[in-house]
């Protein structure tokens, strides 16, 4: 109920308050002729939004579109494949893989933006590395990336990326120790599953789920390259040195990390129905506040979080460690931006009107709009103290926080594949997200959290992973290279992954006595895909990369 006073309380304010009508009066709008665009997305975080919804009424109303969504369910690639099949587009596709532009599905951009879109034309050719990457093969630019092209700087509060994640209960109870190697993790994590065989409401306490289920299945064999110290270069490992590649899946690291975690099998600290679960029996297990210990990204679980959280259990929520092998590792988990290569929208060969779309893509760059669709509308939703610093009372940060209200309020399933401003709108100026801006952030922070970042003397979480990550080389990373579908690289690839996901369940829950058999048999597995062809590929192009972006420093 309080919910829903909040929601018709918001729409009353923006309908009464002068500061508001003010605000949205002054918004950027167009003469151009209304338009529907119809949009596939694969991103199922998000609802289809409600007619009431405010951020698209106005965009409807100011900008003259409408959208009509198509969201993937199930088997995306399925959905995807049968549309390729039969040339059956809609205006905008969501970008998330090389297969529409493989597939001719997409139109050239880089002529559109020139003419059409002076935004995205300063946003994406801010940096010249970045704006060379995203230009094809065949020199044509199909897709207009959605993060990792921070202007004005880099702000970075909440931490989105790879780590070890463990309870923060965990951490608390033991006094917060400073801890940097997995041994330390996994016995934190054994000395309290002992103590608390339970959870509160009385479900078994896990000591470390692996998400194996589908696509996620790059968390079974992800954490090696990790803990040894190596950078995300997704499936390899590139010698920082030589800049020679390397598969990872059946290496020294590998090894180790699967020795240890048939060890721990053989302990009863590895869910074993990680093999059997899908995603939603793997969430609904992190909601529950039943996993102590996880490898993952956290924007894969991060509704889970949430879950908690709405029922006040802060303590069973993850923070995120940057763990390695032993104290000889430095980590490095934490990257500077990256460019998200082959990921955001791409407008379509059956789109209506290309030069409308590209018009008004470039209209909602407009800071107004950012702020319209991912702050909400001033005077209503914040308003700014006498310092300039954006400003939220206690009402308005909860309503912040509630999944009903951002449903009716604001763009999210739109801006999260749209371009968007990261880092600040100016230089020195605001930060692009609302709460990165420090006043906020801080303010937002529970006191639990507060807590674990003054125990460990961080600011933020991003900062307890790395306070200065390293500069990304120009031709990183290796996962951003990926061979056409249908190739023999592909193919190799696929066979490979289809290996380790079909035959490291055997060697984790396997008896110690039989570890080495078990892993012998995997590897000779792996060799039989073909992999070397897929080897050869990548390194091919990572040195196109490093001739024509620079070398390894």
């Amino acid at each position: 109920m309080r919910r829903a006073i909040l929601a018709i309380a918001s729409l009353a304010a923006l309908i009464a308050s002068p500061l508001a009508a003010q605000t949205v009066d002054k918004l950027p709008t167009t003469t151009l002729p209304p338009i529907t665009i119809t949009v596939f997305t694969v991103n199922t975080n998000f609802p289809i939004p409600p007619e009431d919804n405010r951020a698209y009424k106005l965009i409807k109303e100011k900008l003259g579109v409408t959208f009509k969504w198509d969201i993937a369910v199930g088997e995306a690639d399925q959905k995807i494949g049968v549309m390729i099949a039969g040339q059956d587009y809609p205006d905008l596709l969501h970008i998330n893989s090389p297969k529409f532009i493989d597939a001719g599905a997409c139109i050239p951009l880089e002529d559109l933006i020139e003419k059409y879109a002076p935004n995205l034309k300063k946003h994406y050719q801010s940096n010249p590395v970045t704006w060379a990457k995203m230009h094809e093969k065949d020199g044509h630019v199909y897709c207009l990336l959605d993060y990792g092209i921070p202007e004005n700087g880099v702000v970075d509060t909440e931490y989105y990326g790879p780590a070890m994640f463990i309870q923060k209960a965990i951490m608390k109870e033991a006094g917060f120790p400073k801890i940097t190697t997995i041994d330390q993790y996994f016995d934190l994590i054994a000395k309290y599953k002992a103590k608390h065989p339970t959870t509160k409401d009385g479900k078994p306490t896990i000591g470390f789920s692996i998400l194996t289920y589908d696509w996620h299945k790059f968390d079974l064999c992800n954490p090696p390259p990790f803990l040894a110290g190596y950078p995300n270069d997704g499936d390899g490992i590139v010698d920082p040195k030589t800049g020679k590649y390397r598969i990872q899946y059946y290496g020294p690291e590998a090894k180790r990390w699967y020795k240890l975690l048939n060890g721990l099998n053989d302990k009863g600290l590895v869910d074993r129905e990680s093999f059997t679960d899908n995603y939603d029996q793997y969430m609904a297990k992190l909601a529950n506040g039943q996993i102590l210990g996880v490898h993952d990204q956290y924007w894969q679980f991060q509704d889970a979080s949430k879950a908690l959280i709405a029922q006040n259990r802060i303590w069973e929520t993850m923070m995120p460690l940057p763990i390695v092998f032993d104290k000889s590792i430095k980590p490095h988990w934490r990257d500077q931006p990256l460019p998200n290569l082959q990921r955001g929208y791409g407008i379509s060969i059956k789109a209506k009107d290309p030069v409308r779309i590209i018009k008004f893509l470039d209209a909602q760059f407009d800071p107004a709009w950012y702020k319209i669709m991912q702050w909400g509308v001033e005077g209503v939703d914040y308003t700014y103290d006498k310092s300039g610093q954006p400003f939220m009372t206690a009402e308005q940060s909860n309503r912040w926080d509630d999944v009903t209200w951002k449903l009716h309020n604001l763009a999210e399933l739109w801006w999260a594949e749209a371009p968007k401003y990261e880092g600040h709108f100016t230089k020195g100026g605001l930060a692009a997200a609302l709460r990165n801006n420090p006043n906020l952030y801080l303010s937002s922070l529970r006191p639990e959290d507060r807590e674990v970042l003054k125990a460990y003397g961080a600011y933020s979480y991003s900062d307890l992973m790395d306070h200065n990550p390293p500069v990304n080389p120009p031709w990183y990373p290796a996962w951003q290279i990926v061979p056409p579908d249908g190739s023999p690289e592909k193919l190799a690839f696929t066979k490979a992954q289809d290996t380790y996901a079909k035959d490291l369940p055997k060697v984790i829950l396997a008896k110690p006595a039989d570890f080495e058999k078990e892993w012998t048999a995997y590897a000779d597995d792996l060799k039989k895909t073909n992999i070397d062809v897929f080897e050869a590929y990548i390194q091919k192009g990572l040195d196109d990369r490093m001739a024509k972006y620079g070398k390894l420093k």
